[in-house]
Parts: C-alpha cells; sequence; structure tokens
C-alpha cells in the first residue's frame, strides 16, 4: 500500500493506569496507583532529532521509545514526554492506616520527651510528605521491562496519534504544492512562446538599427547574418526547458509516491531553480524577465512548504 505523503508537524498524546500489579504501582504513600501520560511532539527539522522527557531516567524505556520512533518517522524534531499522575483509589487517596500508625509513633516520642502538645494532622502530614520524599521516586513503581510493559501501549498509541495529524497535514501540503506546480508549469509554458519569437523580435531590431549603416563603407551583411545567428544560438533555451519540464514532473511523481520524500524535494527543487537562472540570464527581453520573477516567486513558496514534508 502506497504510504502518504507526511508533514512533520504534528501531536500524539495516551495515557495509562498501570493495570495488573497494582502494589508495584502504589506511590509512596501508599494509596495511590501511579497513572502515565504520553505526549509526543514533532516539528520541523532537516533530520530526525528525538528528545525523551521524563521524572527519572529509565534506560531500557528511552532505549524502546527511541526504538519505535526512528521504526515510523525519518525526519523531525521530535520530543516524547512521560509524565507521571496519581490516581486515587477508592474515595480517597490517603491511607489511614499509615496515619494512623505514624501519628501513634510521633504520640510516643512526643510522651518519651515530655512534651504537652498533643500532635496535629499538620505535624502528621509534614513526617508524612518527608518519608515520600526521603524513599525517593526509584521506589515508586517498576523499572525496566516491567516499566515498558505498561507504558509501550500508550506510547504506541500517542505515536499513532502523532502519525494521523502528521498525514492529515501532508494531505493538505500535497495538494496546496499540486496547485503550484501547476501554476510554476503555465508559467513556464509562458515564457516558453515568449522565447520561440524571441530571435525574430531581436533581428527586426538589429535590422532597424543597422538600417542608417547600410551602403556605408565596411557595411558587411554576411557578418550581420553570421551574428543574427549567433544571438540565435544564444536564446534556444529548448534544452533547459526539457530539463525543466522533466524536473516539474519529477516532483509530481514524487509527491504521489508519498513517504518520506522533503529530501528528494530539496534536490529536485534546487535543480528547478538553476534552470529557471538560465533562462532569466539568456533571456534578454523584459517580458520573458517578468516572467522569470514571477517563476522564481512561486518556486520560492514551493520550497517553503516542501520544508514542511518529512
Amino acid at each position: 500500500m502506497r504510504e502518504p505523503v507526511r508533514s512533520m508537524t504534528g501531536y500524539g498524546r495516551a495515557s495509562t493506569s498501570g493495570r495488573g500489579d497494582e502494589d508495584s504501582w502504589k506511590d509512596a504513600g501508599g494509596a495511590g496507583l501511579a497513572a502515565w501520560v504520553v505526549e509526543v511532539r514533532s516539528v520541523n527539522h532537516r533530520t530526525l532529532d528525538l528528545k525523551i522527557r521524563g521524572p527519572e531516567p529509565d534506560a531500557f524505556c528511552e532505549m524502546e521509545v527511541t526504538r519505535l520512533v526512528r521504526a515510523s518517522m525519518e525526519r523531525g524534531a521530535i520530543t516524547v514526554t512521560l509524565s507521571r499522575e496519581t490516581a486515587s483509589v477508592g474515595e480517597s487517596a490517603l491511607d489511614p492506616d499509615r496515619i494512623r500508625g505514624l501519628h501513634a509513633s510521633l504520640e510516643a516520642i512526643r510522651h518519651g520527651l515530655g512534651l504537652t502538645t498533643p500532635v496535629d494532622l499538620a505535624t502528621v502530614a509534614a513526617f508524612l510528605g518527608l518519608e515520600m520524599e526521603q524513599e525517593g521516586p526509584s521506589r515508586t513503581g517498576p523499572r525496566g521491562e516491567a516499566l515498558w510493559a505498561i507504558l509501550a501501549p500508550a506510547v504506541e498509541k500517542a505515536m499513532v496519534g502523532l502519525a494521523e495529524t502528521r498525514e492529515r497535514e501532508g494531505r493538505a501540503l500535497k495538494a496546496d504544492l499540486t496547485s503550484r506546480l501547476s501554476r510554476l508549469s503555465v508559467i513556464v509554458s509562458g515564457i516558453e512562446a515568449e522565447l520561440e519569437s524571441a530571435p525574430d523580435r531581436f533581428t527586426r531590431r538589429l535590422h532597424e538599427k543597422l538600417a542608417a549603416l547600410r551602403g556605408l563603407p565596411g557595411f558587411e551583411p554576411g557578418r550581420v547574418a553570421q551574428e543574427v545567428a549567433v544571438l540565435a544560438d544564444r536564446l534556444d533555451v529548448s534544452e533547459e526547458i526539457v530539463r525543466l519540464r522533466t524536473h516539474l514532473a519529477h516532483l509530481v511523481a514524487l509527491l504521489d509516491s508519498g513517504g518520506p520524500v522533503g529530501r528528494k524535494l530539496d534536490f529536485v527543487l534546487q535543480e528547478i531553480g538553476r534552470e529557471i537562472n538560465t533562462l532569466g540570464s539568456k533571456a534578454q527581453d523584459a517580458s520573458v524577465a517578468g516572467l522569470v520573477i514571477e517563476a522564481k516567486s512561486e518556486l520560492e513558496k514551493i520550497r517553503e512548504q516542501a520544508q514542511n514534508i518529512e
């Protein structure tokens, strides 16, 4: 099946709630399930530039994310963000037993120190937060392959969302580029028509300028005819027109072929620019010069749009 043309700009998002071993997903307070949100963003870039961001580094998961991205994307600056949230279990994310145990421990310490002020909930909450901080993020859930087994579906779903947005924008880009290529082809036809009559116009002007010199000593009609022939050869742009039309047809074929064609488009557009510049330098005619400028303007718009294609 033919791949669609894709833009390098897109976004995908998915989440997972850590189904399976709930005990391994409890947070540091022991009350909630860790939920992960995966966001994938991509913007234009000449090559594939991947950044992975998360609350803590995990070499195995980063390796798997990199594998998935490289298997489906060839160009673009892609950022994969893994963020962890806490989903409550039941009506509350607090663990009453743990709070009672901590309060009892603090009360025992208070009595042992001979303090008269009872331990309140604010003090319990402060110590509970300190415990969570000391336990550290590395003990809040699985790591390595176990973590990837839970993250993988969300990452894959986010990548599908990213691909869909890139393909949707790619279709719009293809339609715009096809329209502009048709416009550029019409301009090239206009340049070709103008240049077909250019030798006759130059010959006529030359004869008008030389009319006053006819009959004067040293005037050689044969030499004039020779110069006219040389001028006509210099104005012949048939090869440039053929190459230009070949390049335009190649661009249309690349867009129809789909897939990652951005680099090829860049190369062909450079060749088209060279041929248009050659036409401009050869055509010493105001009407042709105007069309050449118009062609360069349209080509620049095509270049700008092609920069967005993977």
